[in-house]
């Protein structure tokens, strides 16, 4: 899934190089919105793992997600993690499980978009190499600290990241 996000992400990534991405803010929103009130009205969702492992068709869905997903990833960005997050949630993995998978698919979207862009010269070193770290320090204490507290505290933690976005998302729209 890997290798099918980074890909994903560098066509992307090539296509904003000459489309504009802003129409998609709306979508977002709306996505975004569904997501969160799915996660707020399945109370027991992603506590506890029931992954039985892929079958074939949700190996197919998956592979569709990851490619999907990274290229919305390489074109567009808001809301990628949790996109990510919820899709391993359908599989049936829990919440801490999902956000780890999550993270290496972003991982691999970000890398391959950043390559790109590179290669494109569409890249400001100077905010980027600072974003870059920032994003590291708190991936690494982000993710002990979900690995620590498990569910019940990525799950509110999830929320309320979707639901600034959609904050965030709302007020771009407006302004």
């Amino acid at each position: 899934m890997f290798i099918l996000s980074a890909a994903g992400a560098a066509g992307g990534a090539l296509t904003v190089h000459s489309i504009p991405s802003d129409f998609l803010r709306p979508l977002v929103v709306v996505m975004l919105i569904l997501i969160t009130v799915y996660t707020v009205f399945r109370r027991s969702w992603g506590n506890l793992s029931t992954f039985q492992g892929l079958s074939k068709g949700s190996a197919w869905l998956m592979s569709i997600a990851a490619l999907s997903i990274g290229f919305y990833d390489g074109f567009f960005g808001p809301g990628t993690g949790s996109f990510l997050i919820f899709v391993f949630l359908l599989l049936g993995y829990d919440f801490v499980t999902a956000a780890g998978n999550a993270k290496v698919l972003n991982f691999g979207s970000n890398i391959a978009s950043l390559v790109t862009f590179m290669f494109l010269g569409a890249v400001n070193y100077q905010y980027g190499i600072l974003m870059g770290l920032s994003m590291v320090c708190g991936s690494l204490l982000g993710s002990r600290v979900a690995v620590r507290k498990g569910a019940s505290y990525v799950r509110p933690l999830f929320l309320i990241v979707c639901t600034v976005l959609i904050g965030k998302q709302v007020w771009d729209l407006l302004h």
